[in-house]
């Protein structure tokens, strides 16, 4: 499916800001219910500026980990390493244009993603090593003097609560759902077969502890830009947390998916002669999930690059 072919309206509405909005998890330490990020995209030579306005009233602990990576530069020159018709996913792996290049020319995907230089799990997880990253999730509990459960650091995990329905994240009012453009926090699907001992305490927001299935709390850096009309990726399940600016941030995303579809008609003759399908290993730093070794990603052969993450206001 070619995006060239997409069109899209949206209403004046849905560029509205959210309001009256209140999580069970809410409560944030830095100012604005409603931060800034500007997200640098290049392709094929040309850069595409878009402006997004991140949910923090609504998705604190989700915000305040997505900001702390950007001010951290984690996801700058990185790539789009699966494409769908309906939503990139980026923020895993490190982008080396040589080495791209010779990857796509020689279907060597498969080396370049596997490759400790460019996929990101290591330095994310130096980040959390280092006190960069604002723990929520934690592998044990004690009880306080007042029979109240509480955690230590000590305990802490490097993954992040999710702040959805289905892991009883409720937003009473103002919620929006997934929308063309929207960034949603993404996490892999998990092989378990022990339940409890992939149960693990997330702290909320108010600072309740709280004991949760693991599966829904095991994001940590990867997010998907949603590039369709619709999403693969249920409101219930995921955390849609940063929404498109403005009518002209809409445009320059519309600019981006159809310089890649005359990139596509140019170049190839379908979108499937467009991506290669490649297998990579992932959740190096897995321990609490039995999670499959290995997963497929459809890597565009012509480099979709995150040149940059900049929170502009906070």
């Amino acid at each position: 499916m070619s995006f060239k072919r997409l069109k899209r309206a949206v209403a004046g509405a849905a560029l509205a800001a959210a309001v009256g909005a209140a999580a069970v998890f809410g409560g944030c330490s830095i100012e604005s219910s409603h931060p800034r990020a500007r997200l640098t995209l290049e392709f094929n030579g040309t850069e595409y500026v878009i402006e997004y306005t991140l949910y923090r009233n609504m998705y604190p602990q989700t915000v305040r980990h997505f900001i702390e990576l950007a001010d951290a530069g984690f996801y700058n020159n990185t790539i789009i390493h699966d494409y769908t018709a309906n939503d990139w996913y980026g923020g895993g792996y490190a982008y080396d244009e040589e080495a791209y290049a010779a990857a796509s020319e020689d279907d060597g995907f498969e080396d370049y993603l596997n490759d400790s230089r460019y996929y990101k799990e290591d330095d994310y997880l130096a980040l959390f090593k280092e006190g960069k990253l604002t723990s929520s999730v934690y592998t044990g509990y004690s009880y306080d003097d007042d029979g109240n459960m509480t955690v230590s650091e000590e305990d802490a995990y490097h993954t992040l609560i999710g702040e959805f329905a289905n892991n009883d994240h409720v937003i009473d009012e103002g919620r929006r759902g997934a929308e063309y453009g929207s960034l949603k926090m993404f996490y892999s699907d998990k092989v378990i077969e022990d339940i409890a001992a992939a149960h693990v305490f997330i702290k909320t927001g108010s600072g309740q502890v709280l004991e949760h299935d693991y599966e829904y709390n095991s994001a940590t850096s990867l997010f998907a830009l949603q590039v369709g009309s619709s999403s693969s990726l249920a409101v219930a399940n995921y955390a849609t947390f940063a929404y498109l600016t403005g009518e002209s941030d809409i445009n320059t995303l519309d600019d981006l998916l159809e310089a890649v579809a005359d990139y596509i008609d140019d170049e190839y003759n379908s979108d499937n002669d467009f991506l290669a399908p490649t297998e990579a290993e992932i959740d190096r730093i897995e321990n609490i999930a039995e999670q499959a070794a290995s997963t497929e990603y459809d890597v565009p052969r012509a480099a979709i690059v995150i040149r940059s993450v900049e929170i502009t206001a906070y």
